[in-house]
This record gives structure tokens, C-alpha cells and sequence, in this order.
């Protein structure tokens, strides 16, 4: 069971959505920093999230996850602010399939920037103590999406570099872990302009079938995915849909 007891916590992505209202929950354990990284500072939110425990220190450090520049300079001031990072959650989604650079700047190659920018405030071998990298897919990370099939490409990459990181030879090195999140539909701001960013203008059914569908709320997804990051289970990935929680075996198609 992970223990959050005197622990660091980096937090890319926005003020909202299941990945917000995981800080949210996460603020009420016993921690000792929550670093939130965005494109933009919301300051209401971060009085909100102060105001859960004062005890916590909470600091913002702006970053854009288009460049690479700001992604290094960002993560090196939380790693000096920080000293060591214990648990970093990329938690940055947009459904933006329209514009393949931004979705899959957005949605993977920022993140494994940051991540890799993290790793040595995080590794054992260097600044860190070891710990836990949780990334934010998505159930279309799973399976195909043929109204999204860019956010889904984005989404299946972030699964293929989550597992290769949690090879349990790096972890053996590094002390870090890597999970992964696949939420199943959620209420939350991507979900309110679907027939604006599909793939393709033939997805009209495919759309209509969506947003006409049962969503968990972000609350409930939040609380399972924490309970899975307690588990501790390095290079795991876990689907979390309707406010319950399940561990995806992986078929293994090749074997070197």
C-alpha cells in the first residue's frame, strides 16, 4: 500500500475533470507538497485546494506542454522548489482531432517530455527517493475510435510508453513506477463539443451513440484510480467506468 505520508506530489494538467478532483481528494492524505503544472494559472482553484488542508504546501509552476523549452525549465523549478518528486500524475487531455499536432502534442509528446524531465528528480540513482508516474489514457487507449481516431493514436502511445517505462528492469534501477489510466466516459469539459472535433464528418452516429450514453463522474473515477495507485502495481493499467475499477491484462502478441 503506498504511503502518502510526507510525500511530493506534481500534477500536470488542468483545473477540472477526473485528474482535478484527484488533487482535490489527494490534498485531504497526509502530504507535504502538491505541485500543480498548466498552461495557465487558475487562482481561485488553488485557493480551493489550499483551503483542503493548510498544512500542504500547494505551488504553480506555468508550463506548456507544446514546448519542449518550457517544459524543461518548468519541471527543473519544481524539482529545485520540490528537492525530490514522489508521485507525478500526467493527467492533460483535449479532444481536438481536427488538429493532429495539438492532440498529440498535448496528449503524448508533452507528457513524455515532462515525464522524462521528472525522471531525475524521481530516480534513485539520482536526485529522487523513487516513486510512482500515473498517466492519464483513456478506454479509447484500449480500443478503436473511429470518430477520434487521433485522440485514440495519442491514447494507445500513452499506454505503449507507460508499460515500456514500467519494465520492472528500469524500476529495479530507478525505484519509479509507472501506471496507467483508462477512464471509461466521464462528465467533464472534452465531453461538451464532440460533433465539433471528430476525425471525420461521417461520424455523425457514432457521436450520437456517446453522448447518449450513461457517464461516471469525475469524483467517482477520481477515488478509484487513487485506490489503484495505492495498490503499487508498477507497469499496470487500469479501467475505470461507471465508478468501478478493473486491471487490464494485456494479450502478449510478441515476445523477443
Amino acid at each position: 500500500m503506498f504511503d502518502w505520508s510526507g510525500k511530493n506530489v506534481v500534477y500536470v494538467g488542468s483545473f477540472s475533470g477526473t485528474g482535478w478532483q484527484m488533487m482535490m481528494q489527494l490534498m485531504q492524505k497526509d502530504i507535504k507538497m502538491m505541485g500543480i503544472m498548466h498552461r495557465m494559472e487558475n487562482v481561485e482553484m488553488m485557493k480551493k485546494l489550499q483551503a483542503i488542508n493548510p498544512s500542504v504546501k500547494v505551488v504553480f509552476v506555468q508550463m506548456n506542454l507544446m514546448e519542449r523549452m518550457s517544459i524543461d525549465q518548468a519541471m527543473k523549478k519544481m524539482g529545485q522548489m520540490m528537492g525530490h518528486i514522489d508521485a507525478m500524475i500526467n493527467a492533460e487531455n483535449v479532444l481536438l482531432d481536427k488538429d493532429v499536432d495539438t492532440t498529440m502534442g498535448m496528449n503524448l509528446t508533452g507528457m513524455i517530455h515532462s515525464t522524462m524531465m521528472a525522471m531525475p528528480y524521481m530516480d534513485k540513482t539520482q536526485m529522487g527517493m523513487g516513486g510512482m508516474v500515473v498517466n492519464m489514457s483513456s478506454v479509447y487507449g484500449l480500443e478503436p475510435a473511429p470518430a477520434f481516431a487521433v485522440y485514440a493514436a495519442a491514447m494507445h502511445g500513452i499506454l505503449g510508453f507507460t508499460r515500456s517505462m514500467g519494465d520492472k528492469m528500469i524500476y529495479q534501477k530507478t525505484g519509479v513506477m509507472f501506471m496507467a489510466m483508462c477512464p471509461g466516459l466521464t462528465n467533464s469539459e472534452m465531453m461538451m463539443n464532440l460533433r465539433d472535433n471528430v476525425t471525420w464528418h461521417h461520424s455523425e452516429s457514432m457521436v450520437e451513440a456517446i453522448e447518449s450514453a450513461k457517464r461516471q463522474m469525475p469524483e467517482e473515477a477520481a477515488m478509484q484510480m487513487i485506490h489503484a495507485m495505492e495498490m503499487m502495481k508498477n507497469g499496470s493499467m487500469w479501467i475505470v467506468n461507471m465508478g468501478q475499477l478493473k486491471e487490464v491484462m494485456p494479450t502478449m502478441h510478441w515476445q523477443m
